[in-house]
């Protein structure tokens, strides 16, 4: 199960709502450490991608990516403390 969390940009100020993790389905989304580009991965049918991005970073479930406002780089300072975070399946 993945967690769902409300984002507020700390750099444009855009607010929008991003799941990260592996939902019930399998699927998800991870992000680049080093770029923030999203690599969409199916983890129902085994361990069938490259966890390198082409930039040399690596796709990991703590990665936060890019603001889809102004494509900064979102950190978890960027995760908003006063909404609550929820489970997403």
């Amino acid at each position: 199960m993945g967690i769902s969390h409300n984002i507020r940009c700390r750099h444009c100020g855009h607010t929008f709502t991003r799941n990260y993790g592996v939902g019930g389905s399998g699927q998800g989304t991870m992000y680049c450490i080093l770029c923030g580009r999203a690599q969409l991965v199916d983890f129902s049918g085994g361990w069938g991608w490259e966890p390198t991005c082409e930039c040399d970073g690596t796709f990991e479930a703590d990665a936060m990516g890019r603001c889809p406002k102004c494509c900064a780089m979102l950190t978890k300072d960027d995760i908003n403390p006063n909404e609550p975070s929820l489970p997403w399946d």
